[in-house]
């Protein structure tokens, strides 16, 4: 049975140590919070006023029931009518969400909204997410970025504190417009390294052994929502994390479920249990059952008969019914069903929306930048812009967006095999300033030889490609990661070339240049530290053009359970700039199994001139091993440093704090929150 407190949905944006500016929440936030208020309470009462057949109809989500029956490519959850529960449609989630207007692009430009490092953006995503979604009828989306399992990279990039607040962001503005975000990835979604190397599925793993790891970025998700549902089966079948029921649910004191895509419950066999029952105690709540699941239907006939045999309970039924029904109540979306009819219809285009140059125009990241060549200065002459056929179309968008910015721009597109000798047009000999538009290793030969020629290169990536080999870096003069090309980039990226905008995004992965720390199927921040290896470029990392933003006076308090980092942040520039101070946590030298990780971060706009003094919490969580038997994080004593800087290597500031030993609660709730006072 359910041993939850409502009091969860009242947690704050920080219980994590999210590092946002602004005390309030935001209206949208307010809503999804709102909405979700009474969810567990509602739930409970909900599902105890059913009938044992309706608890058990309630547990999946097919195609073809009811009012969607002709609607082609959603499932259903089957509501209840007789109680005013409505029916519910969702895609399949066993494959990568698509936008509901059949946009060939992916949902969201995932690692460039990560670069950003700024929750506003993400907020912004899921509110308009949520409102394409309910207008073609989806009540329900799944939100990348976060797994229960341990990924290579996913799309939010390869820190959990980061990858969840990201996610997280996208479900409160999903929140926001009734849609629940399941969280949640799927196979097709993780980045496999340049060797192929990814993590082992294949045996079963305790949740308390992921709760440090791939679960933290999960928790993350949800306490940053307020709200949402959990997503197994999408990288390994849901048994494979074991424990995952008495983690969530007795541990996090989440009140919501967690739903297997189609065949991640596992396999019906005949007309036994056992595969309901191992799916019941893998925590499963609900199943989606895809068009011709060839026996992928545990909760169907398989539960039937376990409940029948007396093998699973009644009670557990209801319970997994109340889990649906909070997670729908936190989403609004039982009492803000979309319309059926809306499928159907034929749905005007949304008013034009600036968010994904926004996210390019924040996210682009200035990797190098020598010779200041950037800001491309038109006073210097014509700039001469080079590509190759898969890049030529961008190309031809960011030279006219370069021309209306004022900058004089030749545009040649290359032949494929360009680079080789005798194969440069005559132009590149002669111009000072080449800016090259790349998406591959396969442009390598061409930038090296463009360098050899001796003028000035500038390279732009546009793509989303954390391995990329760049051995003419020390020949070029500047580099901009730029990530998966969309045409809404080429006006934002214009605008940074030229320095109309300055540059501030951050990498949310390590750029690895295709090398690994030996012997480790992690190529993230940690595994370089423990190796005692330099990357190519280090998670967090970021330039800009003009901006000298200097961090000071890093002071450290602890009030009983919390922990609190202030610090001074100045722009002593000419020009407003937007800065990303990240604070890192290492634990004494004597802890075994803990490393140096982010702990927490703030995305702010500081005016020419100007001082602002932050104050923000940091989650002891981070500091802690989780302790199974007591369900709670456990602190050892010891001395802990605090490192603040603009990258995961790029310290410049530290302060040390001892700690005694803590037991934290595992529960996902309410942390202070960050204030800003100006100097």
């Amino acid at each position: 049975m359910m041993r939850h407190s409502a009091r969860w949905y009242g947690a704050a944006l920080f219980g994590w140590g999210m590092l946002w500016l602004g005390g309030n929440v935001t209206p949208s936030c307010a809503a999804a919070l709102a909405g979700g208020g009474t969810g567990t309470g509602h739930g409970a009462e909900m599902a105890a006023r059913m009938q044992p057949v309706e608890q058990q109809a309630v547990v999946q989500a097919r195609p073809g029931v009811g009012a969607a029956a002709d609607t082609t490519g959603l499932l259903a959850w089957p509501g209840v009518p007789r109680l005013g529960l409505p029916v519910l449609r969702m895609p399949d989630f066993s494959t990568m969400a698509q936008p509901a207007d059949g946009n060939p692009c992916p949902m969201l430009p995932w690692l460039a909204l990560a670069a950003t490092w700024d929750p506003e953006l993400a907020r912004r995503a899921g509110v308009a997410r949520a409102r394409g979604e309910w207008r073609h009828g989806r009540a329900v989306l799944r939100v990348g970025g976060v797994d229960l399992l341990p990924s290579g990279r996913l799309q939010a990039g390869e820190d959990q504190m980061l990858a969840g607040a990201t996610a997280g962001m996208i479900g409160a503005g999903l929140l926001s417009g009734h849609v629940l975000p399941v969280f949640g990835s799927v196979v097709g979604e993780e980045q496999a390294r340049a060797d192929g190397a990814l993590p082992e599925r294949t045996r079963q793993v305790p949740a308390t052994q992921l709760v440090a790891g791939s679960l933290l970025g999960v928790a993350v998700a949800l306490e940053t929502a307020h709200g949402g549902a959990i997503l197994c089966g999408g990288m390994a079948a849901c048994e494979t994390v074991t424990g995952l029921e008495q983690m969530v649910h007795d541990g996090w004191r989440f009140p919501g479920m967690v739903m297997a895509l189609p065949g991640g419950a596992g396999q019906a066999a005949g007309n036994g249990a056992a595969p309901a029952m191992a799916a019941v105690g893998a925590g499963v709540d609900m199943e989606q059952v895809g068009v011709g699941e060839n026996g992928r239907d545990v909760l169907g006939a398989s539960l039937r008969q376990a409940v029948r045999e007396g093998s699973v309970k009644p009670a557990r039924v209801q319970a997994m019914a109340a889990h649906i029904l909070a997670s729908f109540y936190m989403a609004g979306s039982i009492d803000h069903p979309p319309p059926f009819a809306s499928t159907r219809a034929t749905v005007e285009p949304s008013p034009t929306d600036t968010l994904v140059g926004d996210v390019e125009a924040e996210g682009a990241v200035l990797l190098q930048n020598e010779n200041r060549v950037l800001p491309l200065d038109p006073a210097l002459g014509p700039v001469l812009l080079l590509a190759r056929p898969a890049m030529a179309p961008a190309a031809g968008r960011l030279a006219d967006a370069l021309r209306h910015a004022g900058l004089g721009v030749s545009l040649i597109p290359l032949a494929d095999g360009a680079g080789a000798p005798g194969t440069l047009p005559p132009a590149a000999a002669q111009a000072a300033r080449i800016l090259v538009l790349s998406s591959s290793n396969d442009d390598n030969r061409l930038i090296t030889s463009l360098a050899d020629l001796g003028g000035h290169v500038a390279v732009v990536l546009g793509a989303d490609d954390p391995d990329r080999q760049m051995p003419w870096l020390d020949m070029v003069d500047s580099v901009v990661q730029a990530w998966a090309w969309r045409d809404e980039y080429a006006q934002p990226l214009a605008a940074l070339l030229v320095g109309q905008q300055e540059f501030s995004g951050h990498l949310p992965v390590t750029l690895t240049g295709g090398f690994y720390p030996p012997g480790l199927a992690d190529a993230d921040y940690r595994a370089f530290a423990g190796a005692h290896i330099v990357p190519l470029f280090p998670f967090g990392y970021g330039l800009s053009t003009h901006a000298r933003i200097t961090l000071n006076d890093l002071r450290l308090t602890r009030e009983g359970g919390r922990l609190t980092a202030s610090f001074s942040v100045t722009n002593p520039g000419g020009v407003p700039v937007r800065a990303v101070p990240q604070l890192y946590v290492d634990p004494p030298p004597d802890q075994p199994g803990l490393s140096r990780r982010l702990a927490a971060w703030r995305s702010i706009t500081l005016a020419p001139g100007h001082t602002v003094r932050l104050v923000v919490p940091v989650s002891l969580r981070l500091l802690g091993q989780w302790d199974p038997a007591g369900g709670n994080w456990a602190v050892a004593a010891g001395d802990y440093t605090l490192s603040l800087g603009f990258s995961s290597v790029m310290l410049v500031r530290h302060a040390g704090i001892h700690l005694p030993a803590l037991h934290v609660s595992g529960a996902l709730e309410a942390a202070p929150i960050p204030v800003a006072t100006a100097e």
